[in-house]
């Protein structure tokens, strides 16, 4: 048995370590094994309100992985932009303070695009230059038309960041051939690998005497098609069906409200503001659907949950979404921005209960296949011990 060090998700507190079964060490792993375990440090956005990438890190940190201890790095916090600086600074201190060590370390920062590509950036050069091996975990749904709104001093230092880390984990094919082709990552250095995602011990009910739930969970930004949304239940086909959509997700729902009211839903439309994460699990397990009709994506975290949970899910073919979920299958995905097919899909969840049955049978499956948490760990504990296992940064 092998003892991992974990930390408390809400809290950022040390939590007493867990155990996890050993299993044999692959083969090549046996340098960095001699040094003790792998010194990882997580840097992500822990404390942001519905942040996917601290959510997938905090999963990643309660599982565990064998020979590695992890050590969660918050990057940004959760208050006013300019107290960013002093968790920039605390991060690059611990960055420092793990180079001083004489156990193998491995930096493993977390980007989504805008301010988060200067601060991961800068933490990638230093790590770099103080010889610590760097993964750098690209997260981002809008990072490709943000590079391409740059001027030419910013797109090339997008490209020098990316190109500096010993490897670049991506979601999908679309971010792989960017990084390959657009910014001239060397292939080697690229690798797909999904999220994993834990779901809770919650069984996931049956519809209600009292119509049909509809959930959306997420930001409310302009990307996320919450207008879309709402115009598709305004569509006369549901008119005489039972259904209610709860929206929960951290911004400012004022337009929102406003949208819903003019197109006489309101009373059926609940916006439940930012939730907890236990109050999040408890909405998404008591949803009949969730309704997820974004612009943009990478990997929607809410839509793996969803398929672990076994709830059925509608939601737009962006992203690497269509590179897992298979339309009629594992999920029903409509064009995005479309709120005539979006109506159409919400009509036929409405109608047709077997549909509901086989696309939750469908997605349950799929979470085994591919969004299991320790699948995910398994992925990344090899990373890291390639990485700590090379006597230096290649």
């Amino acid at each position: 048995m092998l003892i991992v060090a974990a930390t408390d998700y809400e809290g950022m507190r040390v939590v007493p370590a867990r155990k996890f079964s050993a299993e044999p060490a692959p083969r090549g792993t046996t340098a960095a094994a001699s040094r003790g375990p792998v010194h990882v440090l997580l840097v992500a956005p822990f404390a942001a309100r519905g942040g996917g990438m601290g959510r997938i890190m905090a999963y990643l940190a309660t599982q565990g992985a064998e020979g590695v201890r992890f050590e969660m790095v918050e990057s940004r916090g959760n208050g006013p932009a300019i107290t960013s600086s002093w968790y920039l600074l605390r991060a690059g201190a611990r960055i420092v303070a793990a180079a001083s060590r004489a156990t193998p370390s491995v930096v493993h920062l977390n980007m989504a695009e805008r301010s988060s590509v200067l601060r991961k950036g800068l933490l990638l050069l230093l790590a770099r230059l103080l010889g610590l091996p760097t993964l750098l975990h690209l997260h981002a749904a809008e990072i490709i038309p943000f590079y391409q709104r740059l001027h030419p001093p910013g797109r090339a230092l997008l490209g020098m960041i990316f190109r500096a880390a010993n490897v670049c984990v991506v979601l999908g094919e679309p971010w792989r051939a960017w990084l390959a082709d657009g910014l001239r990552v060397a292939p080697a250095r690229i690798v797909v690998l999904r999220n994993g995602v834990a779901v809770p011990a919650i069984t996931h009910r049956a519809s209600a005497a009292d119509g049909f739930t509809f959930v959306f969970l997420g930001n409310l930004l302009a990307r996320k098609g919450l207008p879309d949304l709402l115009r598709a239940l305004a569509e006369p086909r549901l008119a005489d069906k039972r259904w209610r959509l709860v929206v929960a997700g951290g911004g400012d729902a004022k337009a929102l409200r406003r949208l819903a009211q003019s197109l006489n839903i309101s009373a059926r439309v609940h916006f439940a503001g930012w939730l907890d994460r236990a109050a999040d699990d408890a909405v998404l397990a008591g949803a009949d659907a969730l309704v997820l009709p974004s612009h943009h994506e990478a990997l929607p975290l809410v839509m793996l949950e969803a398929a672990g949970l076994g709830v059925p899910v509608i939601a737009t073919p962006v992203g690497a979404i269509p590179e897992l979920f298979r339309d009629g299958e594992s999920a029903l995905l409509v064009p995005p921005g479309d709120h005539v097919a979006l109506s159409a899909a919400l009509h036929r969840l409405l109608s047709e209960p077997e549909c509901c049955e086989l696309l939750s049978r469908n997605g349950r499956a799929l979470y085994q296949r591919e969004f299991a948490v320790a699948s995910f760990a398994e992925g990344l504990r090899r990373l890291y011990v390639d990485l700590a296992a090379a006597k230096r940064p290649v």
